[in-house]
C-alpha cells in the first residue's frame, strides 16, 4: 500500500514541459469573494470531517475548531488565491498529521514550473543555523559553509519560524519542521519555497544577508531566483528530490560488518520487486559472513511498504504481520467523490461492500485484511527468506524520517532489538494516517488538500503516542561535523568512540573569537569580539569573558562550569543565575583533545517556556560553544554561539576587530 502521495497529476505534467524561464510578468493572483472562500473552506471542513480519521487524533476538538474559526475569520473578507492557500496550510498544520497538507492550483504550479521562483541555494539548519549547502554560482552567492542571516530583510529565525508554522508533521514530532524546510520530496522541492510564495507572494530578487560562522562581516547578496529544475540539481549530500527506491539503495560488504543505505522506500512510479532487488544484497551478505550490519535509513521518508515488508521478510526472526488492520473513518462519502482525485479502483475506494469491514463501537470501520488486496498485504502473515541476516543491526535514525521509515525502525526495534543510532525520528511509530490519500478540489480557488483515508496501525506493542523512535545513541549533527566532512552517527555506527577528557581540560586556557547572538527586540545577528580564560575548578571550570561591545564599552561576565559525578547533569552557574541541563551525548575525538557535548533544558525567552539545547565541540585548537532554543511547534534555532582558537591560531585569521 502506497503511504504517501507524490505531487499532483498536474504538477507532474508541468514538470515535463520546457525549461522555466525568467519571469517576464509577475503572478496575477485570484481574488475570491468571502462567499467563494467561505464555500471552499466548507467542502474542506466537511470532507475532514467525513474522511479524515485522524482529525482529533493528536489535537483537541476544541482546538481544531478554533483553527476553523480562524480560517473562516480570514474569507471574512475579499482574499487571494495566495492568502488562503497560506491560511489553509496553517490550519491543516494544526492537524498534526504529515500526510494532510495543501497543494497549490494548477494555475499556481503552472506559473512555478515556467518563472523562475526558487531560493538559488540549498541549505540545512545546522546548530540552528541556516548553513549554505551549494549554489547555483551567480556572483556574490553565499558560498557553502556560509549562515544566511537575513532574507529580503527579514531576520532568518523570523522567516524560519513563520514558514515553520505551516510545515505539517505527525503528532508533536516537531523535530521534523528544520529537516522539511530545507528539503521535502513531498512537495516543491523543500517547504520553504514550497511556502514562501503563499507568505511573501514570488520573489522578484533574492536578497541575502550572510557571513561568515564564527567571523564578524556580514555580506549582502543580490541574486536572481532560479528555476523548479535548476533548483533539483543544486548539489545535495542527501536524498535527490523525488527519488525512488531503485535507484536509492547503496551497499558495502565488509566481513564481518557491512552497510546498506536506503534514501526512500518510494516504489510505485517505476517498481520494482522490492524482495528480489534486496535479495542479492542478502544473499551475499550471508555468504561473506557477516555478522553486523549498519542501516542507513537517515534521509528517509517512507513510500511503499512492500519495500518495508521486504527488509521484514530478510530481518525479522520468524513469520510476522506487519500491520494491525487499517481503521477508516468512512466508508461512503456522499458526494465528495466527485471533488476527489485518488489512486486505485474509484468504485472500490468509494463504493467498497460493507462485508469487507467490521463496524467499531466508535462507528469507524476496520477493514477484514483478505488475501490478494495490495491495501491488506501488510495485515496478513509473512514467511522471513531462507537469506535472512541473523546478525546484530544498527540502524541510523533522523528527523527526516517519517511515515513507512518510521514503522520499520519501530518493527525492527521491538522484533529484533535493533540499535538506533542518531537523532529520533520524526512520523508515528504506532502508525501514521495515510491509506490512500484524497485529493480534494476547492472548486473557487482551485487549490487542492491532501486527506488520508485510514489508520494505517503497526502490529507493535511499545510506543509512545504521537511520537517517532527514541534512538539508543543520541549523535547530534554539529557545526563542526559539517566543516570537517564528518559523519559522527556513521563513526559511533562502526565502532567505539574514545570517552571524552576531562570538561576542565576541554575548557581550560586562553582562547579568542566572537561572540554572535540574536537580538531579542528584533532577531537580528549581533557579533562581538570575545576573550575568553578557563580556569579548572575542579571536574570543571570557571570562565572569564571579555567583550568588546563598541567603542569605549568593555563588558566582562563569569561563568562556572560543573558535571555530576556520573556525568549526567551540566550546571553552569553565572552569579545568582543556576541553570541545570541533563547531558544527551558526550563523546572524545580519537586525536588530541576533543569533545562533543549535548546538553538539554528548559529556560525562558521574553517569558514564553523554551526548551533550551547547549552544543559544546572541541576540536584541537577551536572551541566552540552554542545555545539554541525552541519553542513548541517551532523550530530550534540558533540564541548565542562562541567561536574561539587559541590565540597563535587565532591570529592568522584575524577578523580585523580586537577585544581592549
Amino acid at each position: 500500500m502506497r503511504l504517501m502521495l507524490c505531487l499532483s497529476a498536474a504538477l507532474l505534467l508541468a514538470a515535463t514541459a520546457a525549461a522555466s524561464v525568467t519571469p517576464d510578468e509577475s503572478y496575477r493572483p485570484l481574488t475570491l469573494s468571502p462567499a467563494q472562500a467561505h464555500a471552499d473552506i466548507a467542502l474542506m471542513r466537511r470532507a475532514l470531517e467525513t474522511v479524515h480519521p485522524g482529525l482529533v487524533r493528536y489535537a483537541s476538538r476544541a482546538e481544531i475548531d478554533a483553527a476553523f474559526a480562524h480560517l473562516d475569520a480570514v474569507a471574512d473578507r475579499p482574499v487571494t488565491d495566495l492568502e488562503l492557500w497560506r491560511a489553509i496550510a496553517l490550519m491543516l498544520a494544526a492537524i498534526h498529521c504529515d500526510h494532510t497538507k495543501p497543494e497549490a492550483s494548477d494555475a499556481l504550479d503552472r506559473y512555478r514550473m515556467t518563472h523562475a521562483t526558487h531560493l538559488p541555494v540549498r541549505f540545512r539548519l545546522i546548530e540552528g543555523r541556516m548553513i549554505v549547502v551549494s549554489n547555483d554560482a551567480q556572483p556574490g552567492a553565499p558560498p557553502p559553509g556560509s549562515e544566511i542571516v537575513a532574507i529580503d530583510g527579514r531576520p532568518a529565525p523570523v522567516v524560519l519560524t513563520e514558514l515553520g508554522l505551516a510545515v505539517a508533521y505527525d503528532g508533536t514530532t516537531d523535530q521534523a519542521i528544520a529537516p522539511k524546510l530545507a528539503s521535502d520530496s513531498d512537495l516543491m522541492g523543500d517547504d520553504f519555497d514550497e511556502y514562501w510564495p503563499a507568505f511573501h507572494g514570488f520573489p522578484a530578487r533574492w536578497a541575502l544577508d550572510w557571513k561568515t560562522p564564527g567571523e564578524g562581516p556580514i555580506r549582502h547578496a543580490d541574486l536572481a531566483p532560479i528555476a523548479f529544475r535548476a533548483w533539483t540539481a543544486l548539489a545535495w549530500p542527501g536524498e535527490t528530490y523525488r527519488d525512488e527506491f531503485y535507484k536509492s539503495v547503496r551497499w558495502r560488504l565488509a566481513s564481518p560488518a557491512a552497510t546498506l543505505r536506503i534514501d526512500t522506500f518510494v516504489n510505485y512510479r517505476n517498481p520494482v520487486d522490492a524482495d528480489a532487488f534486496l535479495g542479492g544484497f542478502f544473499k551475499a551478505l550471508k555468504a561473506a559472513g557477516a555478522t553486523r550490519l549498519i542501516l542507513d535509513l537517515r534521509e528517509n521518508g517512507g513510500g511503499s511498504e512492500d519495500v518495508s515488508l521486504a527488509l521484514g521478510r530478510y530481518l525479522l526472526p520468524r513469520t510476522f504481520t506487519w500491520s494491525k488492520p487499517v481503521r477508516l473513518k468512512a466508508i461512503r462519502y456522499g458526494d465528495l467523490p466527485s471533488h476527489i482525485e485518488s489512486w486505485g479502483d474509484r468504485a472500490a475506494l468509494f463504493e467498497p461492500p460493507e462485508a469487507d469491514f467490521k463496524r467499531l463501537a466508535d462507528g469507524g470501520w476496520e477493514r477484514i485484511p483478505r488475501s490478494g488486496d495490495e491495501d491488506d498485504d501488510s495485515a496478513l502473515p509473512k514467511t522471513v527468506s531462507p537469506d535472512r541476516f541473523a546478525g546484530t543491526v544498527t540502524i541510523l535514525t533522523g528527523p527526516s524520517n517519517g511515515s513507512g521509515a518510521t514503522r520499520t525502525i519501530a518493527q525492527l526495534k521491538e522484533n529484533i532489538g535493533a540499535r538506533l543510532v542518531g537523532e529520533e525520528s520524526a512520523g508515528s511509530a504506532e502508525g501514521p494516517t495515510a491509506g490512500h490519500i484524497f485529493l480534494l478540489t476547492l472548486p473557487n480557488s482551485s487549490l487542492k488538500v491532501r486527506i488520508p483515508n485510514a489508520w494505517n496501525r503497526t502490529n507493535i506493542i511499545h510506543f509512545v503516542p504521537g511520537r517517532g523512535v527514541p534512538v539508543d545513541e543520541l549523535v547530534i549533527p554539529t557545526l563542526a561535523d559539517f566543516t570537517a566532512g564528518r559523519d559522527r552517527a556513521m563513526e559511533v555506527a562502526q565502532r567505539a568512540v574514545p570517552p571524552p577528557p576531562a570538561l576542565a581540560d576541554v575548557l581550560a586556557g586562553d582562547w579568542t573569537g566572537v561572540l554572535e547572538y540574536r537580538d531579542f527586540g528584533n532577531d537580528r545577528r549581533v557579533t562581538l569580539p570575545t576573550l575568553m580564560t578557563g580556569v579548572a575548578e575542579g571536574s570543571g571550570a570557571a570562565l572569564a569573558f571579555t567583550f568588546d561591545d563598541g567603542p569605549g564599552k568593555t563588558v566582562h561576565a563569569a561563568e562556572h562550569w560543573s558535571l555530576s559525578a556520573d556525568g549526567n547533569v551540566l550546571t553552569i552557574r553565572d552569579g545568582a543565575k543556576l541553570e541545570t541541563l541533563i547531558v544527551a551525548e558526550r563523546r572524545g575525538e580519537a586525536e588530541g583533545v576533543g569533545e562533543t557535548l549535548v546538553a538539554d533544558g528548559t529556560g525562558q525567552e521574553n517569558t514564553a517556556d523554551v526548551r533550551v539545547r547547549l552544543i559544546l565541540t572541541r576540536r584541537g585548537d577551536s572551541l566552540s560553544i552554542t545555545r539554541l532554543s525552541q519553542k513548541p511547534g517551532e523550530p530550534m534555532l540558533l540564541r548565542d554561539a562562541y567561536s574561539l582558537s587559541r590565540p597563535s591560531v587565532a591570529r592568522s585569521r584575524t577578523t580585523g576587530a580586537g577585544v581592549p
